[in-house]
């Protein structure tokens, strides 16, 4: 084939208006740039039970509300020892009932944060992606570039991690071991589920994703909390430090392929391709910050490889500053 019709075939790839065959022969010449390595095969995704704790003290409560009338009939032929101890009685079902349906889900901020050291520390670099096998049987997926830290006392009476970065998590039920992600502006509270967190620190929002089962997020000091259940996303602002939540994503696609983009705006294609290679990607030209990107990021893909291909889309050169960082112009 001709250069011009090389150059035709990109630019109708990357405007989306390509035919299947023609996507297939841009994605096998996207291949040929790729270096001969074969990705380790994840885990395989394994739902787990969904923990159904019944509030008993709250139905009891419920019960001995609905029978007061008939019980201050018969309380009234008690002795007055009896008649204290049965108002006793109540107040301590009906304390115990509030303290049950308005606790916090989980412990405290200020408790969890007694310790800051942590036992085990993990990082997955450039175009990695790393699974990993906690003590008490729940599973992490962590995507590239990002870190997760196991803080000590993990498994007495709590299950604490920090991350930063992305990653994805099936947490094994413990009803009396609740289990902590906290990153630098949001904790997520659970007990059993599983759900992804996205927290890179060159973001401007954290998102949260549940697969299955139920979480708590909150921000840092706990005045803002929401309940997420299976299939809802939530998105935290860090700089209006506010919580929206969102109706659309692809939260986990990563988990069992490469970062698939369609028509993206630049910003997106720079903070995707930081994600995946740990490297930021600039331009002030105007044709660059205006297009629209379709192709995929490939973990096995190096950044400089991704980058000449952008180049190739748009008949532009880079170059790789100082710091590392790859600039298109």
């Amino acid at each position: 084939m001709k250069f011009n019709g090389y150059k035709k075939l990109l630019k109708k790839y990357y405007t989306g208006e390509s035919s299947d065959i023609e996507k297939q022969l841009v994605e096998a010449w996207y291949d040929s740039f790729e270096r001969d390595q074969r990705v380790a095969k994840d885990f395989p995704n394994a739902e787990e039970k969904r923990c159904i704790k019944e509030r008993l003290a709250g139905r009891l409560a419920i019960h001995v509300q609905a029978s007061l009338p008939t019980r201050k009939r018969n309380i009234r032929r008690l002795g007055q020892w009896a008649k204290v101890a049965a108002v006793a009685i109540v107040i301590l079902l009906c304390g115990i009932t509030y303290w049950q349906l308005y606790k916090p889900f989980g412990m405290p901020a200020h408790e969890r944060h007694e310790t800051g050291r942590y036992v085990q520390h993990f990082s997955v670099g450039p175009g990695a992606r790393k699974t990993l096998k906690l003590s008490d049987g729940s599973t992490v997926r962590i995507n590239a570039n990002s870190s997760l830290d196991i803080i000590a006392g993990y498994g007495d009476g709590q299950r604490l991690v920090r991350l930063d970065g992305e990653a994805f998590f099936q947490v094994k039920t413990a009803a009396k071991c609740p289990f902590y992600v906290e990153t630098k502006d949001v904790s997520v509270q659970v007990l059993g589920t599983s759900f992804n967190v996205k927290a890179y620190s060159h973001r401007r929002k954290v998102q949260i994703a549940v697969s299955t089962g139920k979480v708590q997020i909150s921000d840092a000091v706990e005045t803002q909390k929401f309940l997420l259940h299976k299939g809802e996303k939530y998105d935290y602002d860090r700089t209006s430090r506010s919580f929206e939540k969102r109706n659309s994503g692809s939260d986990g696609v990563w988990l069992n392929s490469d970062i698939g983009l369609e028509r993206a705006a630049f910003l997106d294609l720079a903070l995707s391709f930081r994600d995946v290679y740990g490297i930021a990607l600039l331009s002030n030209d105007t044709t660059v910050l205006k297009s629209r990107y379709t192709l995929k990021l490939k973990y096995q893909r190096s950044a400089t490889q991704t980058a000449q291909l952008i180049c190739h889309m748009l008949n532009k050169q880079y170059r790789k500053e100082e710091n590392g960082d790859l600039t298109i112009f």
